[in-house]
């Protein structure tokens, strides 16, 4: 199933228009022990977009062949503004390594952590971490004793943060913490 922006922006627009209880109608994918259900997978951004009520974020993964879009759901334009995000922070086909809570909806999640791979070859992965981890929490302590800030989010929010990271941290945070992403993980 492919979207376009015609499509992201219907959808938006037609959950805004709902009620609060309609608004905040994805119920999120449970564990069977009652947990929250983290995904993470390598993917490619086809769309990033600041909208009102939700930033949206489409990104594409394969599955055995088969082309598999994901709708990313993160705060509103107004908040992420704020915070120091632009509409040109992450760019179509970036390629990048995603974590995101699960919803119920088939291929939908909210944005817990977003690695985002080296552009050219002089450029650093740049770690977002988002959204589920707030302010001073371990996750958030560990990275950063470990990785030094893009500077470019207003920490003082306490809601996201940027970290960059070379091909050495990101190995050692590998080792040190195992599974895919396990750096960001409770």
């Amino acid at each position: 199933m492919s979207f376009n922006i015609n499509y992201l922006l219907f959808f938006f627009t037609s959950i805004f228009s709902y009620n609060l209880l309609a608004h905040h109608s994805f119920l999120p994918l449970l564990s069977a022990e009652g947990e929250p259900v983290i995904k993470v997978f390598d993917a490619n951004v086809e769309i990033y977009k600041l909208l009102n009520p939700h930033t949206a974020m489409i990104v594409n993964t394969y599955d055995e062949g088969q082309k598999i879009d994901w709708l990313v759901e993160l705060s509103s334009a107004s908040t992420l503004t704020r915070e120091g995000w632009t509409n040109d922070f992450i760019k179509p086909n970036d390629r990048v390594t995603i974590a995101i809570l699960a919803f119920r909806t088939e291929n939908r999640g909210r944005l817990r952590a977003l690695l985002i791979h080296p552009r050219t070859n002089n450029d650093s992965y740049q770690l977002i971490v988002a959204y589920g981890i707030r302010g001073d929490t371990p996750i958030m302590k560990r990275l950063e004793s470990r990785l030094p800030l893009c500077g470019n989010i207003n920490a003082e929010l306490e809601r996201s943060q940027c970290f960059l990271v070379n091909n050495n941290d990101l190995d050692a945070l590998k080792r040190d913490f195992p599974g895919v992403m396990g750096y960001i993980m409770p």
